[in-house]
């Protein structure tokens, strides 16, 4: 068996042994509350005078059920590493204990017999409870015990044989049964569950879902017993057959290995699990700036100005980064993102902030993956060359840089249309707005900054995210202040999670551009 398949097996049984603990401490809630009611009807039942010396062993025996099902609720809850044995307690204690009541209340009954339906009905229905565990070894050794006490009862009121061995057979008949449907569940449970684990790693919510992958908040949980919360990226199965998709699925794993920066989001892994690629990430519990922006707008707010810098600059240090990397031989990579825009860059609960997807990302040393005439990539976000299908470089995430900082300060998107091609031609032709012309508190020295990456000439464009950087660093320091800003995101994301996590604004309404992943248009320049 490969290490993969191993380690999913690992982690299965780590799953159904957290649910079959659910299970227990649900069939210890089932008891208590079953026990107190029984424990209430007999105790507040009015009975003749005669009959309450002959009913009261029955009382204190049920007295004794009520508080040994409390203890076991309570150690259920507070041990968790008692998993299924908690259900144990079923077959140990209380059968015995109800066959103890019911043996001491039949020297009391006008004819032996008479105890014998209620005895079997109690020990019929511990074996119902004992299926709750969600296990057929519990479930079997429930219906012996009990099975045992059935006979014990018969013997001792001098049952005739036939009828004896009739009664006998009830609690193994429902074991039987219950075994068997508790089997049949447990494999649909496994199936469902299998579904849900890749290699090392237990999926948990769905994050998120793009062009040809989703994202899935993920526990990696090795053999030695830690875990670690990760985001799994998994290429949809449509896709998995798909040579260029798999391919582009590979680079990116491929590139985000080979970077490593604070603002970054890091790659951790890449494998295989059946016909399934994964990419296991970083996981940065926050917000992408487009949901943090569509909260902005849902508002009617905006991000405060050191905020706004914050984000801009450390984007720029993690494309600086991008663009000045090397190969190992040390050559250059001329890296390429390609696609950044809102949607990529994601901002932590405590005001990180980190560049992502790299998913058609390239390096100029590389093949490539992209049909000529195909743009891959957010149309409102691309520069005017790749738009064009000219050659470019690394100039053209700096005018994506452009129109994202411009929409963090003003909320808006710079770029809109009613189709892609509407998109297409405004990018190419559409005049363009300073910051400050709908947000006067900006500084003209941060409308430098935004209208320079915005340049759609090449030579009159910033030339480099490093200048960014000193652009922004040169800023007056109350507009400048990172410390601030980092705060003050993690506000705002904090504000922003709250809200969007209402009833009425789980699925806010956004933008047809927003709520897609990465689009492929086709593209040809337009005609005059």
């Amino acid at each position: 068996m490969s290490t993969v398949n191993a380690a999913v097996k690992a982690n299965l049984e780590k799953v159904l042994a957290r649910e079959q603990h659910t299970a227990a401490l649900r069939m210890a809630w089932v008891r208590f509350v079953l026990a107190s009611l029984m424990g209430l009807a007999i105790w507040l039942l009015p009975l003749p005078a005669e009959a309450e010396e002959k009913v009261g062993p029955t009382r204190w025996g049920v007295v004794a059920f009520v508080v040994m099902s409390g203890l076991i609720l309570v150690g259920t809850k507070k041990v968790l590493k008692l998993g299924k044995w908690a259900a144990l307690s079923v077959p140990l204690l209380d059968v015995p204990l109800l066959a103890a009541i019911q043996h001491l209340q039949q020297g009391s009954l006008p004819a032996p017999w008479m105890g014998i339906p209620t005895n079997a009905t109690m020990m019929v229905g511990l074996i119902v409870l004992s299926s709750l565990s969600l296990s057929r070894g519990i479930i079997w050794v429930t219906a012996v015990v009990a099975d045992a006490s059935i006979i014990a009862t018969l013997v001792r009121s001098d049952v005739p044989g036939v009828p004896l061995v009739l009664s006998a057979l009830v609690p193994l008949g429902a074991g039987a049964i219950l075994a068997t449907v508790v089997g049949r569940i447990r494999g649909l449970l496994h199936e469902a569950r299998a579904k849900d684990l890749v290699g090392k790693y237990v999926l948990g919510d769905r994050l998120g879902v793009g062009g040809m992958a989703e994202v899935f908040l993920a526990t990696y949980s090795p053999e030695g017993g830690f875990e670690r919360k990760v985001a799994v990226k998994r290429i949809l199965p449509s896709y998995s057959e798909n040579s260029e998709s798999v391919a582009l699925f590979r680079r990116e794993a491929e590139l985000g290995a080979m970077l490593a920066h604070p603002n970054i989001v890091q790659v951790l892994d890449f494998g295989t699990d059946g016909s399934t690629y994964f990419l296991a990430m970083e996981y940065v519990e926050g917000l992408s700036l487009s949901r943090l922006l569509s909260f902005c707008r849902q508002t009617d707010t905006r991000l405060p100005l050191p905020a706004a810098v914050t984000i801009a600059w450390m984007v720029s240090e993690a494309t600086d980064y991008i663009h000045s990397r090397t190969s190992p031989t040390g050559t250059m990579l001329r890296l390429v993102h390609r696609d950044l825009n809102p949607p990529n860059i994601l901002v932590s609960r405590i005001g990180e902030v980190k560049l992502g997807d790299f998913g058609i990302a390239r390096a100029s040393t590389s093949e490539q993956l992209t049909a000529a005439g195909i743009l891959r990539g957010k149309v409102g976000y691309s520069a005017p060359e790749q738009l064009l299908d000219q050659p470019y470089d690394s100039r053209a995430d700096l005018f994506s840089l452009g129109v994202t900082l411009h929409e963090t300060l003003t909320a808006r998107r710079l770029f809109t249309g009613e189709t892609d091609v509407a998109v297409y031609r405004a990018c190419l032709e559409a005049p363009l707005p300073r910051p400050s012309e709908s947000r006067p508190d900006v500084p003209p020295a941060l409308d430098a900054v935004v209208m320079g990456l915005l340049e759609r000439a090449l030579d009159r464009r910033t030339q480099s995210a490093q200048e960014v950087v000193t652009k922004l660093a040169a800023l007056p320091p109350e507009v400048a202040d990172l410390k601030l800003g980092q705060q003050q995101l993690a506000e705002a994301v904090a504000k922003a999670r709250e809200f969007l996590a209402e009833p009425l604004r789980a699925t806010p309404v956004r933008p047809p551009a927003e709520q897609q992943a990465t689009v492929t248009v086709n593209v040809a320049p337009p005609r005059p």
